[in-house]
């Protein structure tokens, strides 16, 4: 069986594309540049871009199964956000279409807790609630899902992300250091979130790929219970032998314009940072829970990390790779 992956030098691709021929499977990955090395081995390489519908029909063509991981989660617009997000899935959804490849299954799209927005409340939002993204990041990954159900002519699952963390991730990397120092900032105060760790997502994807049965369907993926910023923030300093936490609550009308001041700073430097305005739409939100229990009942897919298991074993891997 042969599975196309995307955005495989992100964190998700690079824990998943390993797992994936470790378990037999043939890879095809779509790169910017085939001539750059690569760190996997045995994998087949198409060089181009999502805007090349050539190359991206030559990448899909003899496919039994495609997952979409690549994404912008930074950027310095929301066009930006839609050219990364929107963009390269239809590209991807046209070709598909188009070429019609004769053994394909399914289309599984990477998708975020982000475009189906936050609870108003500490009652987990469900998948088929209306959504209600907060942030350009989770609109156009909305965009993305609404192109897919309504314009693929094959099967396909949308997971909606919590937040994943685990060995490779920079953006949660914050989150370890700020356990060191033993003080946490917190945006208009405590947050309520999901949260799962990269291996566990990749089990899924891979029992996903072996259910054909399941398609067609959008599920939310996270532990089964939500935890809060604090308890995430102690659990790693529980590692550092540390028990003091010293938590400031920073107001909206204080972090909104430190956040836009950093978005600028970064399109001065032409760097995008995941810190800008639109992020501010996310941060002032305090519940960003959702409701796992459909993934769980109708897959059979249980996480195998508690938290702290999670925790710990990233937490290794950022020392052992010098970056803590």
């Amino acid at each position: 069986m042969k599975v196309g992956v995307t955005g495989t030098s992100g964190f998700i691709g690079q824990n998943l594309v390993p797992e994936l021929t470790k378990n037999g499977y043939q890879v095809k990955i779509l790169v910017r540049n085939a001539s750059k090395k690569v760190s996997f081995e045995n994998v087949e390489k198409v060089e181009g871009d999502f805007s090349n519908s050539e190359k991206i029909e030559e990448f899909v063509k003899d496919l039994d199964y495609l997952i979409h991981c690549a994404g912008v989660i930074k950027a310095f617009s929301p066009e930006d956000f839609i050219k990364g997000n929107f963009n390269s899935t239809k590209s991807l959804v046209d070709a598909l279409n188009k070429v019609k490849p004769s053994n394909f299954k399914k289309f599984i799209f990477l998708s975020s807790q982000s475009a189906q927005g936050p609870s108003k409340e500490l009652i987990p939002r469900k998948v088929d609630q209306p959504p209600e993204p907060v942030s350009w990041y989770g609109k156009s990954k909305l965009m993305a899902e609404n192109y897919i159900i309504n314009h693929l002519e094959s099967p396909y699952i949308i997971l909606r992300l919590a937040s994943v963390y685990g060995p490779g991730d920079k953006e949660t990397l914050r989150f370890f250091k700020l356990a060191k120092t033993g003080i946490l900032p917190m945006p208009n105060g405590e947050k309520y979130i999901n949260i799962i760790y990269v291996k566990d997502v990749v089990n899924l994807i891979l029992k996903l790929l072996e259910k054909e049965e399941i398609a067609n369907k959008i599920y939310f993926v996270a532990n089964p219970e939500y935890t809060t910023l604090t308890s995430l923030i102690e659990g790693i300093q529980s590692f550092y032998g540390k028990k003091s936490l010293l938590k400031i609550t920073i107001p909206e009308f204080v972090f909104r314009p430190l956040l836009k001041l950093n978005e600028i700073f970064g399109k001065l430097l032409g760097k995008p940072t995941i810190a800008n305005s639109d992020k501010a739409n996310e941060l002032s939100q305090k519940y960003w829970i959702g409701d796992p229990s459909p993934l769980y009942e109708e897959t059979g897919f249980k996480p195998q990390y508690s938290l702290l298991e999670g925790l710990y074993e990233s937490l290794e891997w950022y020392k052992q790779s010098k970056w803590l």
